[in-house]
């Protein structure tokens, strides 16, 4: 299993690697640089889609806050996993220019290092699971339910991918969060459903009067703007 890991790592971290893809996946690895774009796209959801877009949001966030809490930093702490640029030598490091406001490092080249020989002082072990493709996944799961596009969907694997291109991750540390994302994201979105038409719906009637349902179609059946015999 180890030799497997360390063999998939050197083909996508040192072997199938392109100016291309280090421009796009070490930019696409960077939280810095996405959160503008996030904040900006929260605000058109919440504008575009009122009480409901607002609720997105907030899933949002609770995911992004119960992964962190719940699943990554307990897990990060208990296995203690060296990630790879810590363990090996020669692994390549790719991340944006390290300028601010991060936006600006769209013109600028990217940073590409290479790991020196391993210190085995360095205690901030913290390779598994990847915090990165838990959130991935949740927003993922969540934007494709609310949003109804399957497109979506790509984005955990495309991060997964990421996280191993720049050397921040072993390949079995993105599979295994994709594997522990995907329930978690659903259950999620679940929890929140039946909280929406539930209790809210009980005690905040005019909140949920646009929006019997919340997600569609996991959860919800047919929508409420719906005609007879469509979904």
């Amino acid at each position: 299993m180890i030799l497997m890991d360390q063999h998939l790592l050197f083909l996508l971290n040192q072997q199938w690697t392109h100016p291309f893809l280090d421009r796009v996946l070490g930019t696409l690895s960077s939280m810095a640089f996405w959160l503008p774009w996030l904040v900006l796209g929260g605000a058109v959801l919440a504008w575009k889609q009122g009480i409901r877009g607002a609720a997105c949001i907030a899933i949002c966030l609770l995911g992004v806050g119960l992964n962190e809490s719940c699943i990554a930093q307990p897990l990060k702490k208990l296995t203690h996993r060296a990630r790879p640029h810590q363990a090996l030598e020669g692994v390549r490091r790719v991340d944006v220019a390290g300028v601010r406001p991060k936006l600006c490092s769209v013109a600028y080249p990217m940073q590409i290092t290479r790991s020196g020989t391993p210190d085995s002082a360095d205690k901030v072990r913290r390779s598994f699971p990847s915090a990165h493709v838990l959130n991935s996944t949740m927003l993922g799961v969540v934007l494709w339910s609310f949003l109804r596009w399957p497109g979506w969907l790509l984005l955990p694997p495309l991060m997964a991918w990421s996280r191993v291109y720049t050397g921040a991750h072993w390949p079995s540390d993105v599979l295994a969060s994709l594997v522990l994302g995907v329930p978690f994201s659903l259950l999620l979105l679940w929890v929140c459903e039946s909280f929406w038409r539930g209790p809210l719906t009980r005690r905040r009637p005019q909140w949920t009067a646009g929006s019997p349902t919340l997600i569609f179609p996991l959860f919800s059946g047919p929508r409420s703007d719906a005609k007879p015999g469509t979904l």
